[in-house]
């Protein structure tokens, strides 16, 4: 019993430091990023270290902490590994396919750590603060996986968004990660300042979804919370 505690509290001091890093990360990191050279120190130390907590607090489970390790290390190693086994059977990688290496593996690290932990902050128990702001963390990663997914469309297809002056978007691959976090994060509060315009029927299709888990999700989060808070009242009555 005394080791359930104690995991769990790890597990909400957890939550409210990957929260922590993530605003640090996609408010100050990746728009500093764009206007100083020193600025991917603090963007890489973010990064770094959201990955640790993930890895050492948010599960026990060997195989999760391998897959997430290995998500982790797909962005620094991948592309060399593919591009030397690619070499050996006479196939060029290019540098638009290890970039694509470098996508896939960010979605899929902040796909899982997104799913372990909407697993702690909806499962039963008592609602505290922590799982509130786990909730709040799970809200921004859905704005940074719809980011990279936007990335991907804009590196095959250069037009899929465009500027109000109908110019695409033609920017590097440091700024372009702050511009699409500012639209991702505009589309999913439904803000919309209209200075980004999705022009690709995919890119539009999925700037409609994310709006739409925007409005959805803070309401199934109040109605998740209710029902648990009472739950947890009933279970425990002199509370």
């Amino acid at each position: 019993m005394r080791t359930y505690r104690i995991r769990h509290y790890r597990i909400d001091w957890g939550l409210s430091a990957l929260l922590g890093l993530q605003v640090l990360t996609l408010f100050v990191a990746v728009p500093l990023n764009t206007q100083y050279a020193g600025a991917h120190l603090l963007l890489d130390g973010c990064r770094l270290g959201f990955a640790l907590v993930c890895v050492t607090v948010l599960t026990r489970h060997r195989l999760l902490q391998l897959l997430l390790l290995l998500s982790l290390a797909a962005p620094l190693f991948g592309p060399l590994v593919a591009r030397r086994l690619l070499l050996d059977i006479g196939i060029d990688a290019s540098p638009g396919f290890q970039h694509g290496v470098i996508e896939v593996a960010a979605f899929c690290f902040n796909a899982a750590v997104t799913a372990l932990v909407a697993r702690h902050v909806f499962g039963p128990g008592r609602v505290t603060v922590h799982r509130i702001q786990g909730a709040v963390l799970i809200y921004l990663n859905i704005a940074a996986l719809f980011a990279i997914a936007f990335n991907a469309i804009l590196t095959h297809s250069p037009g899929a968004l465009v500027s109000t002056t109908a110019t695409p978007l033609a920017l590097g691959q440091g700024e372009r990660t702050a511009v699409l976090t500012y639209f991702s994060l505009a589309t999913l509060t439904t803000t919309g300042y209209g200075d980004i315009v999705p022009v690709l029927p995919l890119a539009r299709s999925l700037a409609n979804l994310e709006a739409v888990i925007g409005q959805l999700f803070p309401a199934t989060l109040l109605a998740r919370i209710v029902a648990l808070q009472l739950e947890h009242s009933r279970r425990t009555p002199d509370a």
